[in-house]
Order: C-alpha cells, then structure tokens, then sequence
C-alpha cells in the first residue's frame, strides 16, 4: 500500500513538474483536435462571411448607382419612360435592396439560440 502511494505521489508530482516546466517554455499541453477544426472552421467562416458581405454590397452600391443615373437621365429628357414604369423600376430596385439586406443579415450573420 505505501509503494502504490510513494508511487502515484512520484506520478503526481512529475505531471505537474511537466506542466511548469512546458508552461515556462510556452508549450502547452495539447488540445482537442475537434476543438482545434471547430476554431479553423469558425474562422474560415468568418473570411468567407466578409467575402460574401462585400461582394453583396457592392452589387448593391452599382445597383442603386444605375437607378439613380437613370432617374437622372429621365429627369433630362435623355430617357422617356411612363410615368408607372419608372414608378415600378423605382419601387422595385428598392425593395429588392431591402431584400438582400435582410437575406443579409438573416442568413450571414444568424442569432444564436
């Protein structure tokens, strides 16, 4: 009984000596390698996320760049449209940019539960 105490005693103190010993030299003990993907994968994420997000907004930017150049051109006289029609592509381009930036915010950047 006591050699199986000196025993784990001896064990225990040369784990911990271990991990002063790595902690002092910056090695850690290792981690587990799902957590470690679970961490590349949120972080992969993230990147493709900011991708998608700037890419939306500039589709969005030249989007509201071409109505607002046609209104222009409608105002000059250099484009004739109906009065409904123009109504429409206005009303339109607007609720499809609102559109996206819901399917934005919804889908990109969800709540969690």
């Amino acid at each position: 009984m006591t050699q199986s105490r000196e025993a784990q005693k001896a064990e225990q103190s040369s784990f911990a000596a271990q991990i002063k010993h790595n902690f002092k030299e910056n090695k850690f003990t290792n981690v587990d390698p799902m957590q470690v993907q679970k961490v590349k994968d949120a972080e992969s994420d993230r990147g493709l996320k900011q991708k998608y997000a700037w890419w939306f907004i500039g589709i969005l930017v030249v989007q509201l760049f071409i109505m607002n150049l046609v209104l222009v051109l409608v105002g000059m006289d250099k484009l004739h449209f109906e009065e409904w029609t123009l109504n429409l592509y206005m009303a339109g381009t607007l609720a499809e940019v609102f559109g996206v930036i819901l399917v934005i915010t919804k889908n990109l950047f969800p709540t969690k539960a």
